[in-house]
């Protein structure tokens, strides 16, 4: 297993995307989904960010993973020593923005096919929601489940479409219409 962290300064969910998807590119317009996990962990210090780190099992030795980020990420820090790679190891904190799975479940599907056909473990609905296996969501294009207590977890709320996920693609910032 090759684990790295990656720092690029990331404040805020659309730029810890954006180097998801940076991150993506520069392992060459992204292998087959399965072959590696990326995870945003929250790192506080110095400064509050959002870290990627990229796990990835029979990938590149971690030298070479290092050199290749780093050349086609310059300005990001490229590490094997960061808590968010304890964070990621363990299972308990972090969101997932590539897994296994993820294009199959990003459309509108069941509860079950979620659980079924992703690393995704458990569907939780949120605010006292109870899910039943045929219970349909609209994940279409965006789906990100957490790392919690050791288990791959998607949050869901309900929505006036129906049932969708807790993290919506374009986020508002809080008190942005005063």
């Amino acid at each position: 297993m090759t684990t790295l962290a990656v720092d690029a300064d990331a404040r805020d969910l659309a730029a810890a995307e954006h180097l998801v998807h940076r991150l993506d590119e520069a392992l060459g317009g992204g292998p087959p989904e399965d072959a590696y996990v990326i995870s945003t962990h929250v790192v506080r210090e110095p400064t509050a960010r959002f870290v990627a780190v990229v796990d990835w099992p029979g990938g590149p030795a971690a030298e070479d993973l290092t050199g290749l980020l780093t050349d086609r990420l310059p300005e990001a820090y490229v590490t094997p020593d960061s808590p968010a790679i304890a964070e990621a190891a363990a299972r308990t904190a972090g969101r997932l923005a590539r897994y296994h799975g993820r294009t199959r479940i990003e459309t509108v599907t069941t509860v079950a096919a979620v659980e079924a056909d992703s690393v995704v473990d458990t569907v939780e609905g949120l605010a006292g929601i109870t899910l039943a296996p045929d219970d349909v969501l609209d994940l279409t294009g965006f789906a990100r489940p957490v790392w919690r207590e050791g288990r791959c977890v998607l949050l869901v709320q309900r929505a006036a479409a129906g049932l969708v996920p807790f993290e919506a693609r374009h986020q508002i910032p809080c008190c942005s219409d005063h």
